[in-house]
């Protein structure tokens, strides 16, 4: 298990600011962003001010060109089953990949995706997946879905925490500051797939106490709400969020404006 070694050493009653880490973990391409805010200027800003504060992560390990802000979901081991790579940092040498382990949380996945009538050879890699009851790697026979998300997690908060938000505060700073995750989940998430969602979080040593696990739909909603001064978006008007993603596509969201 990670242990974040920036924890704060304020009483609770005492804190005044903090930083939130957001993680969009996604069936083929994680991101992160993140978001300092005192106290002061969370009940003084507009959801637009708030909006600007909000940084995307733009600098992943392995992956080509020198921004971007997403990393593929994918882990590489070796024949002991330990973690050799992850990200972009997998290659098509590694003779071990895993990828597409987060719909293994979730009962039933493969009944949102219409590949039954496909034969083996023109499936796809996820729909080779979908189709195995088990979802384990013929050469990882003793891992489940859940092991290989919290391996995921594991490398994600590790590279936050000790790389790139002390390179935005430093590491003093941040030592005494808390940090708070807001976790994505599918809207088709069952209670038991969110759960397991939020327990491969904290073992990787996200607080319980300081985890918040939202929707993608209902997260993005949320984004869109801020942005309604620039569409003309009024009290009372609805707006429709679509996510199609590389692995799953979230029926559309209805959000108000009010």
């Amino acid at each position: 298990m990670f242990n974040s070694p920036f924890k704060s050493d304020l009483p609770p009653a005492k804190v005044k600011s903090g930083l939130l880490v957001g993680i969009d973990f996604g069936t083929t391409y994680t991101g992160v962003s993140y978001a300092y805010v005192s106290e002061h200027a969370r009940d003084s800003l507009t959801p637009e001010q708030l909006r600007e504060k909000v940084v995307v992560l733009k600098n992943w390990p392995g992956v080509a060109g020198t921004y971007t802000e997403k990393v593929p979901s994918i882990l590489a081991y070796d024949s002991n089953g330990q973690v050799i790579a992850w990200g972009g940092k997998v290659k098509s040498s590694h003779s071990i990949r895993v990828s597409h382990f987060k719909l293994g949380l979730q009962d039933g996945a493969d009944e949102h995706y219409a590949f039954a009538t496909k034969s083996e050879g023109q499936r796809t890699r996820l729909e080779q997946l979908l189709a195995t009851p088990s979802w384990k790697h013929p050469l990882l026979p003793g891992k489940e879905p859940i092991d290989h998300v919290q391996n995921f997690l594991k490398e994600i908060h590790q590279y936050v925490i000790t790389e790139a938000l002390p390179q935005d505060f430093g590491r003093q700073f941040l030592a005494r500051i808390p940090i708070q995750y807001v976790l994505t989940v599918p809207a088709i998430w069952s209670d038991k797939a969110r759960d397991s969602t939020r327990k491969a979080a904290v073992k990787v040593g996200i607080p319980d106490r300081d985890l918040t696990v939202i929707t993608e739909p209902e997260a993005a909603a949320l984004y869109c709400s801020t942005l309604c001064h620039e569409v003309d978006l009024t009290d009372g008007d609805h707006f429709l969020v679509c996510d199609a993603g590389g692995g799953t596509v979230v029926s559309p969201y209805l959000g108000k404006r009010c």
